[in-house]
């Protein structure tokens, strides 16, 4: 028989961010309004950079986990490191989450502190994922399979881009129609 929902928690570690870098994610994260059909935006109050995912655990374990991990991460020094860049899991081109990257000269320090804190969390019973740890700040998610609408495929057109000031600019040069 499972344990009530009140008999465990849904914990994670992961690394605050600070007001200044809420306000700058915003703009971004505005600009992803008009796409709130197809993507579930990450409120900025949210953003977090993920540690571990730990799951449900039971509260006692929770306790515990603050004795263990606390030496963990008192032998880490402070680091800075810098939210740069923006991608997409698993990849470009089937995002399924939208990401800011994060970088800087100390990146190895916070990789080395998320694996201590791994095994950490390993040697106190909690089962830790073994994929590669890939810091970053989730921006939003994509609504899995939502079909969008037919493409009827009829032509092929030979188009030219026009690069200036602002967006570039199409033109159809020619028309090829398909059988």
């Amino acid at each position: 028989m499972p344990e009530a929902e009140d008999e465990r928690w849904r914990v994670f570690l992961a690394i605050e961010i600070p007001p200044a870098l809420r306000r700058s994610l915003q703009r971004p994260l505005d600009g992803l309004d008009s796409l709130s059909e197809w993507i579930r935006v990450n409120p900025v109050e949210r953003i977090h950079l993920t540690l571990h995912f730990l799951g449900h655990l039971p509260i006692p374990q929770v306790e515990e986990l603050r004795s263990r991990l606390d030496p963990i991460a008192e032998s880490h020094h402070s680091m800075r490191l810098v939210a740069q860049g923006v991608g997409a899991f698993p990849s470009l081109f089937r995002a399924q989450v939208l990401w800011a990257g994060i970088s800087g000269a100390e990146l190895p320090g916070l990789i080395a502190l998320q694996a201590d804190l791994g095994d950490g969390l390993r040697q106190s019973g909690v089962p830790v994922e073994d994929r590669r740890f890939r810091p970053h700040l989730t921006l939003a998610k994509t609504w899995r399979e939502i079909e969008l609408g037919p493409l009827p495929v009829k032509q092929v057109r030979l188009m030219r881009s026009q690069l200036g000031a602002g967006p570039p600019r199409y033109s159809t040069l020619a028309t090829f129609p398909l059988k």
